[in-house]
């Protein structure tokens, strides 16, 4: 199998706005009830419960969200995040929230939340957040739907590439995609191998050390219309 490419990388959802998060996390910790891992059950965290929607402050750690009906791996959040300010009562009915052993989260209820923000004129940080989980949201399905296997595995190597050297060395290649994709493995593996063969990446024992050139990516912009 020979890859080309001609097109630009996937693009990536825009950068988190660190600024803005950390200035609604400190606004709201004073009022929220740390939660204690015995209070967790089967290990999923609700923010719906007994007609009460809450905000989740992810403030050490991380959470993995995941599709209920194939556990597919939609995205990790990491501290600091905030999660339940939409309040989509739809939405929690499609994902499980599984925080790590490792990770400290608040609990308020999102009435309150969204007073202080008013209070305090912060919503337009509330804004630029939700912006942020909109993009991500928007580029994961743009990854995943109506896309090649070679297009999907690239644009989660991107994503991985994001990440800070010292975790992503300790990621393997082949079980960040299976675990965010529907692909076999057997495709996963014989797509990597490919581009490391072709000099796109390279990966040492099962780490991506580094993306060399541009991963091929869809010429979307030849399918796209005018708004």
């Amino acid at each position: 199998m020979t890859i080309t490419s001609d097109s630009p990388p996937v693009q990536l959802p825009m950068e988190k706005p660190l600024a803005a998060l950390e200035e609604l996390v400190s606004l709201f910790l004073p009022y929220a009830t740390p939660l204690l891992e015995k209070r967790r059950g089967d290990g999923s965290l609700n923010l719906y419960e007994n007609n009460l929607l809450t905000v989740a402050l992810v403030t050490e750690g991380e959470v993995n969200i995941y599709h209920r009906s194939d556990m597919v791996l939609l995205a990790t959040a990491r501290a600091p995040f905030i999660l339940g300010l939409q309040g989509s009562r739809f939405q929690y009915t499609l994902f499980k929230i599984l925080p790590t052993k490792e990770s400290k989260i608040s609990l308020l209820p999102r009435e309150k939340a969204l007073k202080l923000a008013v209070k305090h004129r912060v919503f337009p940080h509330v804004l630029t957040y939700q912006t942020y989980l909109n993009d991500y949201q928007a580029n994961r399905n743009n990854l995943l739907i109506n896309r090649t296997s070679l297009h999907i595995v690239c644009g989660l190597l991107e994503e991985l590439a994001k990440l800070k050297p010292e975790e992503r060395l300790k990621t393997g290649v082949s079980k960040f995609v299976l675990t965010r994709s529907n692909l076999a493995r057997s495709g996963i593996m014989k797509i990597i191998a490919t581009l490391r063969e072709e000099g796109y990446i390279i990966i040492e024992n099962g780490k991506l050390i580094q993306i060399i050139k541009s991963l091929p990516a869809p010429d979307s912009a030849k399918n796209a219309h005018p708004i």
